[in-house]
């Protein structure tokens, strides 16, 4: 069926537009006036109404790409079509990117597209690997085996970023807190009792001197020090954007005592587990190194396995490759090894990347375990130091007196 753009008025006459699918223009106005707007103006086509602007490429949550997958298995295992399956997830999609995303890819069918080219377009919502698992999915008529399986994928992956958002929420939360008073105490409570200590300002206790030089630094100069901090975040997150950034932060990342094995072990994990959809999905291990790698964050961690795979190019087999790294644990390589000789290379990586996940898991737990009671004493001594500076002139002037 045709798609109609719209033009119109809704309850609060506040102007909207989108897009809907009638068999003629009469069915699309009782279409759009069921939906409780009034048709302003309505045409033929895919072109956006003049004065729209298009919203700039942008990434999705994971959660939503999960949830687009998951709506579309169910709806082609249901026997619906394609065009009409996006169509419908289309309409109940309230992200409005999203939404306009979705309309496009439809519209890109059906002008003679196949659905992973549409996908494609959209590199920062769509990488290589899921429109890779596509593509397998429409070559080999397995398109609804090929979404289930990325739905699958996407949950673990947000399950495991929802579990480190968690943890680290109520650890933040309590440092900004622990911060805040600090700030308060140095910026208001300490300049109204320093004015009682201004007559032996040359006998105060050197602590007490420190913390009223810092405290009338953050009162005078908290312009000049945000704006320093503003520059630094800004230059720090433009430098690590860049690919001697990126690569200089990723070696920083696995040189630090308590994060090395909790970022390696998760990198390794999505890697098994990248592979291990792909693999059974038909790829190749080459091609599948050539896709899972990408997908990895730190740049260390893809360099390492980028030479296992210029490796495999050459006729190496991927375990004598594997075990070259310092990086790879052998105990990976011993299961993996296993897995390559038997010709069960897919159930050893899920393996790995099954026990990778748990370990990640746990380490999370840990983390927090023993990150809040480290924050709430660290308040406590920043917190007790400054108390204790702010009475030490106090019992001098009791010490004196006597």
């Amino acid at each position: 069926m045709p798609i109609f753009q719209y033009k119109a008025k809704d309850k609060t006459a506040q102007t909207v537009t989108g897009q809907i699918e009638a068999a003629n223009e009469g069915q699309a106005i009782e279409l759009i006036s069921q939906r409780g707007l009034l048709p302003v103006a309505i045409y033929e086509g895919t072109k956006s109404f003049a004065g729209s602007t298009p919203q700039r490429p942008r990434k999705i949550k994971t959660r939503e790409l999960y949830l687009f997958s998951r709506q579309m298995s169910s709806l082609i295992k249901a026997g619906v079509p394609i065009l009409q399956a996006l169509f419908m997830i289309s309409e109940q999609t309230q992200e409005s990117y999203f939404k306009g995303v979705i309309s496009s890819i439809h519209q890109g069918i059906r002008g003679g597209k196949s659905f992973s080219e549409c996908l494609s377009g959209y590199p920062y919502i769509f990488n290589a690997f899921y429109v890779a698992m596509i593509k397998v999915g429409e070559e080999g008529g397995t398109l609804k085996e090929m979404l289930s399986r990325l739905s699958e994928y996407l949950q673990t992956q947000e399950e495991i970023f929802s579990k480190v958002r968690s943890a680290l929420a109520y650890p933040v939360v309590m440092m900004i807190v622990g911060l805040g008073t600090v700030l308060f105490i140095l910026t208001f409570v300490m300049p109204k009792i320093t004015v009682m200590f201004s007559s032996m300002s040359e006998q105060l206790p050197v602590p007490t001197r420190i913390l009223m030089n810092v405290s009338t630094f953050l009162k005078d100069g908290w312009m000049g020090m945000g704006l320093v901090i503003l520059a630094g975040t800004l230059f720090l997150r433009t430098w690590g954007q860049s690919e001697k950034g990126r690569r200089a932060l990723s070696a920083f990342k696995l040189q630090l005592p308590f994060l090395k094995d909790f970022i390696l072990k998760a990198e390794l994990a999505r890697f098994c587990r990248t592979l291990e959809v792909l693999l059974r999905s038909g790829v190749s291990l080459l091609k599948g190194l050539e896709i899972a790698i990408p997908t990895l964050s730190n740049e260390v961690v893809k360099d390492t396995l980028g030479h296992c795979r210029n490796d495999l190019e050459s006729g190496a087999r991927l375990t004598e490759s594997l075990k070259k790294s310092t990086l790879v644990p052998p105990m990976m390589v011993s299961i993996l090894s296993i897995g390559e000789e038997s010709g069960a290379l897919e159930a050893t990586l899920k393996e790995v990347a099954d026990g990778y996940e748990q370990e990640t898991n746990e380490a999370i737990k840990t983390m927090t375990t023993l990150l809040e009671p480290l924050l709430i004493l660290g308040i406590g001594l920043v917190v007790g130091a400054i108390v204790l500076a702010m009475l030490l002139p106090i019992f001098q002037i009791d010490i004196l007196a006597r």
